[in-house]
């Protein structure tokens, strides 16, 4: 099939703040203590490209959610910006909010505020031996990098990907519809059919991921309401509870207190300073290391593909938690109206089940089987670094590079894990395209390589013994 190929034109160059030079200089200046002053007087001020932004206004409106901008607040976003959206975000939007040009006091910190108690963020997790990165060349590298993918046309989205997987889709769907709507009534065929629901449900996760991204138009609007359509009434699932947990993750990736995509107390600790009862600044609360805590802990080696069966019942919940109590859910009439379908068609095939036994087998099937998408996220994070060697210089690649890992498979089974086991190459540039990512790892490899920034990636199988040998780890650290 030739490749479909549609280049978007804003995603040719670099993105800077589109602001002349003249407007520029009129600015008035910001020096780091003036910025630290304003921050404490309720300011959010963000810096971007030389620039103070100051985001009160906006930080409601965001579409990735709140979280995402106030983890900011008080330190240089140029690459975090840069990377989560489209270049005429950061062009033609951020302008909007430059508020004055910041003075750097020549110590290359990136964050001016690890030392002030912020209540919407913790300071950075700090710890570990000192890394001995010249973090000013990593970031001059990888903004290179960045640029040359831009300019080579790597951001463009080539459809004919999406036409091979959505056949893949309508595979398994079919084959769902027919085990249970015309397969002989026996447990065999109900188990089969909640496999093809779970790994239909897995590969959909991946377009809805991308969807969340906007890699597959660049149109933050019609990717959204999209990807409701596919996740929300495919899935049963929060496209907009999910964005707004997903871009907070790739802010603060494995930072204790602020990425939830680590916070899963009682059931799991990553680390041994979860047993201080953290405040987790996404959740709003303390996450108690109590008596059960303390018990499902102590055993979380041993309990991890028994809690991944049920992981996914975990996410209705926290997706309905987000339609009817959140505060920001900028689509939730219409994800509240798709999710209902979901559970009306979901419902409707159940009722062709004969007898109750064989729906709970098929109802659980689909759902327990489905860990198998919650094992391929938590590879990714949970046995790596928490702590930041340095987190006042610690910039946005290296960062990334820390806290995430790679998978190794095959390239023909690049579908199973949906690109997405090049991990790295996806926190470092999350709008390619995934199915680009395998042509990027060279270059980020090359990155490291000449930075001493530690490449991590293990096989599947390996990566399972690895993270369960580190749950293990921090379950033997509980004191009995």
């Amino acid at each position: 099939m030739p490749s479909l190929t549609v280049k978007r034109d804003a995603d040719a160059e670099p993105a800077k703040i589109a602001l002349s030079e003249k407007r520029r200089r009129h600015l008035p200046t910001c020096t780091v203590e003036q910025l630290r002053q304003r921050i404490r007087d309720g300011e959010y001020l963000v810096i971007i490209d030389g620039l103070v932004c100051k985001l009160n206004g906006f930080v409601d409106k965001h579409p990735g959610g709140p979280l995402a901008v106030l983890h900011m607040v008080g330190r240089d976003a140029t690459d975090e910006v840069t990377s989560m959206h489209p270049r005429e975000v950061v062009a033609d939007v951020m302008p909007r909010w430059a508020v004055a040009r910041f003075v750097a006091d020549g110590s290359e910190r990136v964050s001016f505020v690890e030392d002030m108690q912020l209540p919407y963020s913790a300071a950075r997790s700090a710890g570990g031996e000192p890394a001995n990165l010249d973090y000013v060349a990593i970031q001059r590298d990888y903004r290179q990098l960045h640029a040359r993918l831009q300019a080579e046309g790597f951001f463009a989205c080539d459809y004919s990907e999406y036409a091979r997987e959505g056949a893949r889709y309508v595979g398994l769907f079919v084959a769902a519809l027919t085990l249970v709507l015309y397969g002989p009534a026996s447990a065999w065929t109900y188990a089969a059919a909640g496999l093809c629901t779970a790994l239909l449900w897995q590969q959909l996760s991946f377009f809805a991921h991308d969807l969340g991204h906007n890699e597959l138009t660049g149109r933050r609007d019609i990717d959204l309401v999209l990807g409701i359509c596919v996740a929300d009434v495919l899935g049963g699932l929060s496209v907009g509870w999910w964005k707004k947990n997903h871009n907070t993750h790739h802010i603060v990736a494995n930072d204790i207190d602020n990425d939830p995509d680590i916070q899963h107390m009682p059931f799991f600790a990553v680390s041994t300073r979860f047993f201080e009862s953290r405040f987790s600044t996404y959740y709003g609360r303390i996450m108690q290391f109590d008596a059960a805590a303390r018990l499902f802990v102590s055993l979380q080696d041993k309990l991890y593909y028994l809690v991944m069966c049920f992981a996914r019942f975990n996410l209705y919940v926290l997706s309905w938690t987000y339609l009817l109590r959140s505060d920001f859910a900028p689509y939730r009439a219409l994800e509240i109206v798709c999710v209902g379908v979901f559970l009306a068609w979901f419902s409707y095939l159940v009722s062709y089940i004969p007898t109750w036994p064989l729906r709970v087998l098929y109802v659980l099937t689909a759902n327990a089987a489905s860990a198998i998408l919650h094992i391929q996220i938590t590879l990714s994070h949970f046995a790596m670094s928490t702590e930041s060697p340095d987190p006042e210089h610690e910039c946005f690649c290296a960062r990334q590079v820390r806290t995430t890992m790679d998978v190794i498979c095959p390239r023909w089974f690049d579908w199973f894990h949906g690109g997405l086991q090049f991990q790295i190459e996806h926190h470092l540039f999350p709008r390619l395209p995934r199915h680009k990512l395998v042509r990027v790892q060279p270059m980020v490899k090359d990155l490291c390589r000449r930075h001493g920034m530690e490449f991590k990636e293990f096989s599947f199988i390996d990566g399972n013994v690895y993270t369960i040998r580190w749950l293990g780890h921090v379950a033997s650290r509980v004191k009995t």
